[in-house]
């Protein structure tokens, strides 16, 4: 399934009159209107984001209910657990709780479950463990919503449950103490798109705020939240979410804390993920640091991770880190075979005509790899993928979507044939019977048909403007760098070089996924060009091409110059 190229056309005297208010290149000016930034203020708070523009934790339903519960528990001496999730955006919310929770003077323990023994969410076992443990206050993260039953279980327990998640919330809503969730009904919060970190720091704003007036840090050093904003920004960027509103606040000083290095754990990451000093970029970010942490819960100890980010010892930090390395590592061969096997799947079921999407389904695959396949699946062929790893009688898995899918309503669509589920709009999970496997696939790939209805088929790649690579100098790209971090709601600028002639083609790289690399021409003038994980296409490469690229500096012997970072590439004019 070839991707449809949509080339858009700037408005140039739009794109003239921002750049000339904002003071920045009519590229960037035009840049910017594509991201729907079309005034001088809406550029001064995308360009220049400032905390003040952070909103009023007491906006978000709930928040003053969990305040005073937490405060106490602080004035009780009681003990509270942190019940997280096993992906970065879990880990990062149980460590920032946990770290700021001890901060103030309360004992925090966490509890992260196992992936592959215990699944998603909240279950009774673990729960009679942490009532057993003298627990008065439990706090879920990036979990909770979903958990009606096991909620009324800890009550019934004795536990005051608080609930902090940023999943879609089902129509009857757990009974707990506070639920903090801005897509609940009724809330006010504006920024509805953020991590479940993101609602975890909006929480500990507000309760540093409710401290302050109870005189608790008249005697005391006031915590300092940019210092937790590292984990903010991990945690967002990891999970995928819109980096616009707050989410982009808090990427772009959390990535400052994170390259500053002061948090152990993320020292030693850094290190062992090849990030000495200097910036660290959402990119970076979202492929080396976030897949080593999510490999440890993937392969089914995600507690580890937590461990690492709270740890104020660098001898330990890197000791777990190097595990986390090596965990890594095992899910990337595990991941490389899974791959290969989905992809001819996927292409025979493809074969047998364009479909709207893709349910795949395979014995012995690791339930906790299959999403990051869905994820590579998706940008192969540009449609929704389900990845279902069956064990016996039953299958769990993965979906991941486009950005014409509604995946949590799409599975809403087909609850009668499950056992669970639960997500948001762009990825999800799910738990499927074998007898109901297919019946499942006709009726998701049916609902996603019909959500796609009126799309022009294939997943669109949106090129922002055709631009000769000879146009870039080192000084035009470097002002790009204004935009990150990118992400969702901010993709990376993407453009079109039409009717290139290619000089060289071959394959590079030591072990699969190999890359592509090229010697482009234009005009008089040559451009390497690079295809991560592009390598199995240089059978389709021609002596002309139309590319999609993003341009880079890359810096040789001293001396800088642009090189090409090929997204895709077709014949010349889309034929």
């Amino acid at each position: 399934m070839a991707r449809r190229w949509e080339i858009q056309t700037p408005d140039a005297a739009a794109a003239e009159a921002l750049s000339r208010e904002v003071g920045v290149s009519p590229m960037l000016g035009a840049l910017l209107l594509a991201r729907g930034v079309d005034t001088a203020e809406a550029a001064r708070r995308f360009l220049s984001p400032s905390l003040k523009d952070l909103h009023d934790p007491g906006l978000m339903r709930g928040m003053e209910a969990a305040v005073e519960r937490l405060v106490g528990a602080l004035r009780r001496q009681e003990a509270v657990t942190v019940w997280g999730d096993y992906d970065v955006d879990g880990v990062t919310s149980t460590s920032l709780l946990k770290l700021f929770l001890q901060r103030i003077g309360l004992v925090c323990a966490y509890y992260i479950p196992s992936r592959m023994e215990e699944g998603y969410g909240l279950n009774a076992e673990g729960l009679r463990q942490i009532a057993a443990s003298g627990t008065k206050l439990l706090v879920t993260v990036d979990c909770g919503s979903s958990d009606r039953d096991e909620i009324a279980l800890a009550r019934s327990m004795g536990l005051d449950v608080l609930v902090i998640d940023h999943h879609q919330v089902p129509e009857e809503l757990p009974e707990a103490l506070a639920l903090l969730n801005p897509h609940q009904p009724g809330c006010g919060f504006p920024a509805k798109d953020l991590a479940a970190v993101g609602v975890a720091f909006n929480l500990i704003m507000a309760l540093r705020t409710r401290l302050r007036q109870t005189g608790l840090f008249a005697d005391c050093e006031e915590p300092n939240l940019r210092e937790y904003l590292d984990l903010v920004a991990l945690g967002t960027l990891a999970d995928v979410v819109p980096l616009s509103d707050e989410n982009r606040v808090v990427a772009q000083f959390g990535l400052r804390e994170l390259a500053a290095g002061r948090r152990p754990g993320l020292a030693a990451l850094k290190e062992v993920a090849g990030l000495r000093g200097g910036a660290v970029s959402a990119a970076q970010v979202v492929f080396r640091l976030a897949p080593r942490l999510n490999a440890i819960g993937r392969l089914g100890k995600a507690d580890l991770a937590v461990e690492l980010l709270t740890t104020s010892s660098y001898s330990r930090a890197l000791a777990l880190a190097r595990e986390l390395d090596q965990a890594n590592s095992e899910r990337q061969a595990i991941e490389q075979g899974i791959f290969e096997e989905a992809l001819r799947l996927a292409q025979a079921e493809l074969e047998r005509g364009d479909q709207g999407g893709l349910v795949l389904a395979g014995e012995g695959w690791h339930v906790g790899v299959v999403g990051i396949v869905a994820s590579r699946l998706v940008d192969r062929f540009g449609c929704p993928v389900a990845m279902i790893a069956m064990q016996g009688e039953e299958g769990r898995g993965s979906a991941r979507g486009t950005d014409d899918v509604h995946l949590f309503e799409a599975l809403q669509g087909c609850a009668e044939h499950l056992v669970a589920f639960g997500g948001h709009r762009a990825a999800a999970g799910l738990t499927v019977r074998r007898e109901r496997l297919e019946a499942f696939r006709r009726a998701f790939l049916h609902i996603i048909e019909k959500q796609r209805s009126g799309a022009k088929g294939g997943r669109a790649l949106r090129l922002d403007a055709e631009v000769p690579p000879g146009a870039w100098s080192v000084e035009a790209v470097g002002e790009m760098s204004a935009l990150e971090p990118h992400g969702p709601g901010n993709p990376e600028p993407l453009f079109l070089g039409a009717n290139l002639g290619v000089k060289s083609a071959r394959v590079v790289g030591r072990e699969p996924p190999y890359h592509l690399k090229l010697l482009l021409q234009a005009g008089e003038r040559t451009f390497d060009a690079i295809g991560f994980r592009l390598g199995d296409r240089l059978p389709h490469v021609l002596e002309r091409m139309d590319v999609a690229y993003r341009p880079e500096v890359n810096a040789w012997e001293g001396n800088l110059g642009v090189q090409l970072r090929l997204v895709d590439f077709r014949l010349p004019g889309g034929g």
